[in-house]
């Protein structure tokens, strides 16, 4: 379509829209220089339109004012309209890129909407430059005036923002509704602009209309705020800025500051915000940020080649800090390695450390503490590919047992189920390394039940082979009581491997929970009703609350070694324990010491009422397919 004419006359050109455009990307600049942004494939792109705005808005304002001039080279005047027009162009293209990306779709129309925006690049660029050679587009009619001539550029503009906006409504599940929403908001307020514009002939705001989106996007999705208190920057950027360093194969300083009551901002005194500030500000390219209620300062080490020196500086400051505020605290140093920074496990390497650095220290970390950490993430990467495969006969998974002595009978006829899991890359691994990582991370479960699984199998062979068996314990615990398929999984277990349910026993661990209580109870009497056993255990260790467990229709009782320890002191402590045990007894309840280590030990607890007595007199834990050496044929 033939465009407005252009005539030399100022009134038909406002030089306000770009003018104001180049303050608004000054401005942006200043802000980036002085503010921390993660610098990723994304906000390159960001980048580069601000640069784009920028040659944009100065071809615009260069390329009227020549007109208006009226003695410049028409050469001259149709290259910076070119270069305009290029520049409008190649911003409306980038948003569309940085919009797909922004997106994260898939696989089919990621690719479907790069071809939409590159067939539309490649349609637009060629008509202005067909246009332009034939003179058919941009083109001085007479000694006074232009015309666009034909041009398709509204039409670019529609077709890149159209395309937009489409896409931030077609998958606005994939970000915030909210932002999302705000941004078609802007982009539509664009048109509006955009319109009003070419309706009264004008073009002046062409570029601003460009850049009120650009200042939402840094505003919704740019923006790394300071604490106002300390000057940290908040956990997405620490985020970032380690990715960052990854890609760039950087090597980092880290050093990690707990103060003790001070996890949250307002924690802090006006005094001790001016304090922290003025320790870290001097670091070279060093961004603090909050990571986990810690605070964390990170400085390249490139640029800081005396960074042991900073390191010792700050030091000395904290020494002088927190003996003048009386705040106890713990700092922690290292150097970043790339395994870190892959998938950032700084935080979790500092909840690693947490418990073995004390108050008041400083602690460069050792090697062995990566080592040990690297042991840590990799039992949690096997508990959860254990978990996800869900396979019962998981191989990793190995079944052990300690047999348990029936003072009665003078035999060994049940047993507990214990296990240790057998890695690829480390070998056997004890209970205590894996169990506290299992019920933390919430695979715990998948572990029980392949345990009860192989003790299944085994039980099963024994009762074929002849065996003397009459049940083994299985250990669960309160965390998947809470699952309300627990009871389901248990029987469809037991089912499976076609044995008596009385031949399996429940272990749990008194809860301090009122809720934890009623549901042990429920769930009892549930698996009760099948024949299924429950031993109360590690009673003596910590809280017991006899009321709760007298109601409670377990059928053994576990003294813990504790209590075995505890009445070996004097006649007082054994009077306790023997009042504990002749209680149970006389209450229906059995009664088990488990710790046994000797023969004192094994004839004190048979005077306490003990029918079954387990330790490592009779046998440390053993593989469960050794157990048939202890069962009667």
């Amino acid at each position: 379509m033939l465009e407005s004419l252009l005539i030399r006359d100022e009134t038909q050109f406002i030089a306000v829209g770009d003018v104001f455009t180049v303050i608004l990307c000054v401005m942006l600049i200043s802000l980036f220089t002085i503010t921390y942004v993660s610098k990723d494939k994304v906000f390159r792109m960001f980048q580069a339109m601000i640069g784009l705005l920028m040659i944009a808005s100065w071809s615009d304002l260069l390329w009227h004012s020549l007109i208006i001039q009226g003695n410049s080279s028409d050469t001259l005047i149709y290259i910076i309209h070119f270069v305009f027009r290029m520049a409008i162009l190649a911003i409306l293209y980038i948003f569309s890129c940085y919009t797909i990306e922004l997106m994260y779709l898939e696989a089919r129309p990621r690719k479907a909407s790069y071809t939409y925006i590159n067939i539309g690049l490649v349609l637009f660029i060629s008509t202005e430059i067909i246009t332009a050679v034939t003179g058919t587009g941009f083109h001085r009619i007479d000694a006074v005036y232009f015309t666009e001539g034909y041009s398709i550029f509204r039409l670019a503009f529609i077709y890149y923002i159209g395309h937009c906006i489409y896409l931030l409504i077609r998958y606005r599940k994939r970000m915030v509704t909210k932002i999302a929403m705000c941004i078609v908001a802007v982009f539509l307020l664009c048109f509006l602009i955009y319109a009003v514009q070419m309706r009264h002939g004008q073009n002046s705001y062409t570029v601003i209309t460009l850049t009120l989106p650009i200042i939402a996007v840094m505003y919704l999705l740019h923006s790394n705020p300071y604490e106002k208190s300390t000057g940290a920057v908040g956990e997405s950027g620490f985020d970032h800025r380690i990715r960052e360093a990854y890609s760039r194969k950087q090597e980092l300083i880290l050093m990690c500051l707990r103060v003790q009551g001070f996890e949250n901002t307002n924690s802090f005194t006006p005094a001790m915000r001016l304090e922290i500030f003025r320790y870290f500000k001097n670091i070279k390219k060093g961004v603090l940020f909050r990571v986990n209620g810690r605070l964390v300062m990170v400085f390249p080490k490139d640029l800081n080649p005396d960074y042991k020196n900073v390191v010792q500086k700050l030091c000395d400051a904290f020494d002088v800090l927190f003996e003048k505020f009386s705040y106890d605290f713990k700092a922690m140093f290292l150097v970043s390695e790339e395994f870190l920074n892959k998938d950032n496990l700084y935080p979790l390497l500092y909840d690693f450390m947490e418990s073995r650095v004390p108050y008041n220290t400083y602690y460069w970390l050792k090697d062995s503490d990566i080592s040990d950490f690297k042991m840590q993430q990799y039992v949690i990467s096997q508990l959860e590919d254990i978990a996800e495969k869900e396979d019962l006969d998981d191989e990793r998974v190995i079944p052990y047992s300690q047999p348990v002595f029936n003072v009665s009978t003078q035999s060994y006829d049940t047993a507990e189920a214990l296990m240790r899991l057998e890695l690829p890359e480390t070998g056997l691994i004890y209970p205590d390394q894996f169990i506290p990582l299992a019920e933390k991370y919430n695979y715990i479960h998948s572990l029980s039940i392949i345990i009860l699984n192989k003790t299944c199998k085994m039980i099963k062979k024994y009762l074929k082979e002849g065996r003397k068996l009459e049940r083994i314990s299985v250990n669960f615990s309160m965390q998947e009581l809470r699952d309300d398929n627990f009871a389901k999984d248990i029987i469809d277990v037991i089912e499976k491997n076609d044995i008596p349910y009385s031949m399996i026993a429940i272990e749990l661990t008194e809860s301090q929970n009122d809720e934890d209580f009623e549901l042990v109870k429920s769930r009892i009497e549930e698996l009760k009703t099948y024949g299924i056993k429950f031993y109360l255990d590690d009673f003596g260790t910590g809280y017991s609350n006899f009321d709760r467990i007298m109601e409670l229709p377990f059928d053994i009782i576990k003294f813990d070694r504790s209590l075995v320890i505890e009445s070996a002191k004097d006649e007082s402590s054994a009077y306790m324990v023997n009042t504990f045990a002749g209680m149970f007894k006389n209450l229906k309840y059995r009664v088990l010491y488990e710790g046994i280590e000797d023969t004192h030990d094994e004839s004190r607890c048979i005077e306490m009422h003990a029918e079954f007595l387990q330790g490592y007199k009779y046998s440390r834990p053993i593989k469960m397919e050794e157990l048939d050496k202890f069962l009667s044929a």
